[in-house]
C-alpha cells in the first residue's frame, strides 16, 4: 500500500513538471473579442459574443494581423515588488516589440526610419500582463478616441513610439488607457451613463500607481539631450490632460495643460508649423516637439470653448492677418483646421472680454477694429476653404474627409454668428436674426454625430480631449428661441454618449432643458411658444455658467448660476444628475 501511495505521489510530481501544452490562438477573431481576450465565434458580419453582452463588435481585420514576440535579457535595478502591476519577473521576459494590431508591413519598413532618425532606442519590456493589456488598448482604441475629429496617422505612430520607448510616456500611457478602458466598460455593461464624477469608482491602486510613477520618472535629473527632455514633458504634459479630464478632474487636467502651454512658449514657431501632421516620419526630437507642442496648442486654443477666464497663449498676436499669405486656396483641410480653430480662439477670447465687467461695473471697451477685422478673416477662410473643396482635395479617406469638413463649416457658422452678436444693440434679441444659420448649424451638427455613431458605435460612450459639437449645441439650445431648433439640439445631445474635455453631452442636455423651461415658462410642450417673439427680453437668460459638483453625501448636481437680460439680480440653482 505504501509502494503504491509512493507511485501515485511520483506521478503526480511528474505531471506536475509537464510543460502546460497550450492551443495555438486564432488571429481570426473580431477586435472586440481580441481586447477582451475570449473566444470569438466568428459569427459575419458582428460576432454574437459581442451582441450578446450588448456590446459594439468593431468587426474582423482586412488583413492578418502580425505578433512578434522575442526574449530579451532583462537585468531588474529595482525589487520586483517595486513594479506598478505587482508581477515580480525572472531574468527572461517575453516582450511583445510591436503592437499585435499593426500590420507588419509598418513595422519592417516605418518604424526602423522613426528608430534611425531618433537614434537608438530599446524597447521596453512589458512589466506583466496587466500593462500588457493596457498598452494594447492603448495602441488600439484610446489613440483613435483621443484624435476623435481630427485623425492623424503620423501623431499616432509618435505616441505608440514613445510609449514603447520611454517610460515616462509609457508609465502615463498605461495610467489613461485603464482608466480609458474601465470608462468604456462601465457604460458598456451597466448601460446606466454617468457623465460626470468618475473619479471615485475608475481610479484604482493600478492606474494611479502608473500615473505617480510617470510623475517620478520626470523629475528625476536626466542627463539627456534638452530637446529630447522638452519632448517628453510635452508628451507626458498631453497624456495627463486626458487623463484628468477623462476622470472629471478638471481643475488638475488645466494645470497640466498650462504646464505644457507655458513649456512650448520657448519654441519657436516654425517648429511648429514647418512639421505638417501628414503621413511624412519626423526626423529627430525637434520634430516631435513640433508635432506634440501643434497638438497642445490646440487643445489650449479649444479651451476657451469651456473657460471664461482662458487667454490661449500669445492670443494677441494671432489679430495679425495671417490668410492673405494664402492665393486661392488652402493646401490641406488640416490647415483649414488649423486656422479655422485660431479664429474661433479670437472669436472666444473678444465675447469673453466683453462680458468681464470693470471694477466700476461697466463694459471695458474694445476696439471696433479688432471685430471688424476678425469678421474679414472669417469670410476670407469661407473662401480658401470653398476653393479648397472645389479643387477635390481627398487626401484622407473620404469618410474622414466628410465628417471633418461638416465639422468645420459648424465652427465657422457658430463663430460667425457670435462675433455678429457681440457689441450687438440688440443684445439677446440680435440672435433672432439668425435663425437660418442656426437651422444650418442644427442639419451639419447632425451629420457629425452620425459620422461620431459610424467612427465609435452607437451605444459607445466615448472621450476625447478635442472640443467639437457638444458645446456648439449648448449655444444654439442656449441663444436660439425657434422652439424647433433648439429641440432639435437638444436631441441630438441626448442621443450622443460623449465626453468633450470639460462638455459632457447629457449633463450639457440638462442645462439646455433647464433654460427652456425657464425661458419658455413652466407650461410644458401643450403650452410651448409659437415664435421666438414671444419670449420677451426680460425673460431671455443673458449669462449662464455651470459646475459639476461630485456625488459626496448627496447625489451629484450641476450648480448653475445665470442673469435675465436687463434685470438685476444673480440666480442660482442645482440640479441632480
Amino acid at each position: 500500500m505504501d509502494g503504491m501511495k509512493t507511485k501515485n505521489k511520483t506521478a503526480n510530481q511528474a505531471w506536475r513538471k509537464k510543460p502546460r501544452k497550450f492551443a495555438p490562438k486564432s488571429r481570426l477573431g473580431c477586435k472586440t473579442c481580441k481586447i477582451r481576450r475570449v473566444k470569438c465565434d466568428l459569427s459575419q458580419p458582428s460576432c454574437l459574443k459581442c451582441l450578446s453582452t450588448g456590446r459594439t463588435c468593431d468587426g474582423y481585420g482586412a488583413m492578418p494581423l502580425a505578433c512578434k514576440t522575442e526574449q530579451i535579457e532583462i537585468k531588474p535595478t529595482h525589487n520586483h515588488n517595486e513594479s506598478a502591476d505587482g508581477d515580480g519577473y525572472d531574468g527572461y521576459l517575453p516582450c511583445t516589440t510591436i503592437s499585435a494590431y499593426e500590420p507588419k508591413q509598418w513595422h519592417s519598413k516605418d518604424r526602423c526610419r522613426i528608430s534611425q532618425n531618433l537614434g537608438p532606442l530599446t524597447v521596453l519590456p512589458m512589466t506583466g500582463s496587466i500593462q500588457a493589456e493596457a498598452m494594447s488598448f492603448f495602441e488600439d482604441i484610446s489613440i483613435k478616441h483621443l484624435n476623435e475629429y481630427r485623425p492623424c496617422e503620423s501623431w499616432r505612430k509618435t505616441l505608440m513610439l514613445f510609449s514603447q520607448t520611454v517610460p515616462s510616456v509609457r508609465h502615463a500611457a498605461t495610467a489613461l488607457a485603464m482608466i480609458h478602458r474601465k470608462y468604456l466598460d462601465h457604460h458598456s455593461n451597466d448601460r446606466v451613463y454617468e457623465p460626470y464624477f468618475m473619479k471615485d469608482k475608475l481610479l484604482d491602486k493600478t492606474s494611479l500607481l502608473h500615473y505617480n510613477r510617470a510623475i517620478q520618472l520626470l523629475l528625476k535629473p536626466n542627463s539627456g539631450d534638452s530637446a529630447e527632455i522638452t519632448a517628453v514633458t510635452l508628451l507626458v504634459s498631453y497624456l495627463f490632460t486626458c487623463f484628468d479630464h477623462l476622470v472629471g478632474d478638471d481643475v488638475q487636467a488645466v494645470k497640466h495643460l498650462r504646464g505644457g502651454v507655458e513649456l512650448s512658449r520657448n519654441i519657436d514657431n516654425a517648429t511648429i508649423y514647418d512639421y505638417a501632421c501628414h503621413d511624412s516620419q519626423p526626423s529627430g526630437f525637434h520634430a516631435i516637439i513640433g508635432q506634440v507642442t501643434k497638438q497642445i496648442r490646440r487643445l489650449d486654443m479649444q479651451a476657451g470653448m469651456f473657460l471664461v477666464d482662458w487667454s490661449p497663449a500669445n492670443i494677441e498676436e494671432q489679430f495679425t492677418p495671417h490668410l492673405i499669405l494664402f492665393d486661392s486656396a488652402f493646401g490641406s483641410l488640416d490647415q483649414a483646421a488649423d486656422h479655422l480653430q485660431s479664429l474661433v480662439s479670437q472669436v472666444m477670447w473678444l465675447r469673453n472680454t466683453e462680458q468681464q465687467t470693470s471694477p466700476m461695473g461697466t463694459v471695458p471697451p474694445l476696439p471696433s477694429s479688432l471685430k471688424g477685422m476678425v469678421l474679414g478673416q472669417l469670410e476670407t477662410w469661407s473662401s480658401l476653404f470653398e476653393n479648397l473643396l472645389q479643387r477635390g482635395h481627398r487626401s484622407e479617406s473620404a469618410f474622414e474627409t466628410d465628417r471633418l469638413v461638416s465639422l468645420l463649416r459648424l465652427q465657422h457658422t457658430i463663430a460667425r454668428i457670435l462675433l455678429s452678436t457681440c457689441h450687438g444693440p440688440g443684445g439677446e434679441m440680435d440672435y433672432d436674426n439668425f435663425l437660418p444659420q442656426f437651422q444650418q448649424c442644427v442639419a451639419l451638427a447632425c451629420e457629425v454625430a452620425a459620422a461620431h455613431q459610424r467612427y465609435a458605435g452607437s451605444s459607445m460612450s466615448t472621450f476625447t480631449p478635442e472640443i467639437g459639437i457638444i458645446p456648439i449645441l449648448y449655444i444654439i439650445g442656449a441663444k436660439c428661441r425657434h422652439h424647433l431648433v433648439r429641440r432639435e439640439a437638444l436631441g441630438i445631445l441626448r442621443c450622443q454618449l460623449i465626453r468633450e474635455a470639460s462638455w459632457d453631452s447629457i449633463a450639457t442636455a440638462s442645462v439646455v432643458e433647464r433654460v427652456i423651461e425657464i425661458e419658455e415658462g413652466a407650461g410644458g410642450e401643450e403650452q410651448m411658444v409659437q415664435c421666438m417673439e414671444q419670449i420677451p427680453i426680460w425673460e431671455r437668460i443673458e449669462a449662464l455658467s455651470f459646475i459639476h459638483v461630485p456625488r459626496g453625501q448627496s447625489a451629484a448636481r450641476l450648480d448653475i448660476e445665470y442673469t435675465f437680460c436687463g434685470r438685476e439680480g444673480t440666480h442660482i440653482e442645482s440640479l441632480v444628475i
